[in-house]
């Protein structure tokens, strides 16, 4: 019987927050929608950001991304670890190589390091974020 009550006390806890993130959405305006966009799904705007080189060892320093749908009229600025390693205007669909030579934790071995790829309005990194989005990569151990 305990079971039973623990289960359907559960069941009616999930039903409670799952309405009430529908109905926070239905009462944030277009700007704050954006924001909780990216806090829950690491993703805002529109195209896409694709890493040519999923996995690298601990002894590449180069990384190679592509993009699609990203406004080509913006600058665009690309962070790896957290670190700066670009800002300027790109091309979708063309290949582009960045160096992670002298970026402190780019080569850590026991978690997935993150590309982040930025646009903001008037491409001013001080006005609002227009475009966020970001990949992983697995580096694996030189042999």
């Amino acid at each position: 019987m305990k079971k039973v009550t623990y289960f359907i006390i559960m069941l009616l806890g999930v039903l409670l927050l799952s309405a009430c993130s529908e109905e926070l959405k239905s009462l944030v305006d277009e700007e704050d929608a954006a924001a909780i966009e990216v806090a829950t799904s690491q993703n805002t705007g529109k195209g896409s950001l694709k890493l040519l080189t999923p996995t690298i060892t601990t002894d590449e320093n180069q990384l190679k991304f592509e993009t699609d749908g990203i406004d080509e009229d913006k600058i665009t600025y690309i962070y790896v670890a957290n670190q700066r390693v670009w800002a300027q205007k790109i091309k979708n669909k063309q290949s582009y190589k960045i160096s992670i030579k002298d970026i402190k934790n780019a080569h850590r071995t026991d978690y997935k390091p993150k590309v982040q790829l930025f646009q903001y309005k008037d491409d001013n990194e001080e006005n609002d974020m227009t475009t966020f989005k970001q990949a992983r990569y697995e580096v694996k151990e030189s042999k």
